[in-house]
């Protein structure tokens, strides 16, 4: 089995060439009692969305399976039963994860990426986590243990992972890790680690 790199702030990970490695598995996972969210940007060079179904998130219209009242019934049944997708269908999003009460237990989200579909204008994947609470008292420092593993998904290879050990204050977003398209045209992971306040509106905002 090969080596699996533990990444530290700011590194990267090699993943080649989409044709080599298409198949990837991003797994978001942290300890905490919040509904924390996991979304993901595909962004082009301008470092914005093109399409409204680039941003991967659990209330995305653009799903696994289109709606219909007749299998459905409600808009909310089909958003709890399928999980959102990209515009090219290169990201699959996952169902959302609404915590535990006691926070002793580990959650997480899991994205799937095909880097074969990615269309030629998107040049980054942006992995992000919110934290959802209406009354805005939950913040990253009530988060425990937060990481972002990449697994390679036809072999079930963990590639490597990045354990965010920032200290995180008043921040409810932050942006954990990105797949990257460098110059060679071959895919990296990059560990990120940046925490921002205003939640997921202040991502929205940034990459729209």
């Amino acid at each position: 089995m090969a080596k699996k790199f533990d990444l530290s702030k700011g590194e990267k990970f090699s993943l080649g060439k989409s044709d080599e490695l298409s198949a990837i598995q991003v797994d978001l996972n942290w300890k905490s009692g919040a509904d924390l969210d996991a979304t993901a940007f595909l962004l082009t060079d301008e470092g914005v969305i093109s399409a409204d179904a680039d941003f991967v998130y659990y209330k995305s219209n653009n799903r696994s399976e289109p709606y219909s009242r007749e299998k459905f019934g409600s808009k909310k049944n089909w958003r709890d039963n399928t999980v959102p997708v990209s515009f090219d269908g290169s990201v699959v999003g996952s169902a959302d994860d609404l915590g535990d009460d006691d926070g002793g237990d580990e959650a997480g989200e899991t994205m799937h990426v095909d880097l074969s579909k990615v269309r030629p204008e998107i040049t980054e994947i942006v992995f992000c986590v919110t934290i959802y609470d209406e009354d805005s008292r939950t913040t990253f420092k009530d988060v425990r243990d937060p990481r972002i593993v990449i697994t390679d998904e036809e072999s079930g290879e963990e590639l490597c992972s990045y354990n965010l050990k920032e200290h995180f204050s008043s921040e409810t977003a932050v942006v954990a890790g990105a797949l990257v398209l460098n110059e060679d045209g071959e895919w990296e992971f990059e560990a990120v680690g940046k925490g921002y306040d205003g939640g997921l509106q202040t991502l929205v905002d940034m990459y729209s």
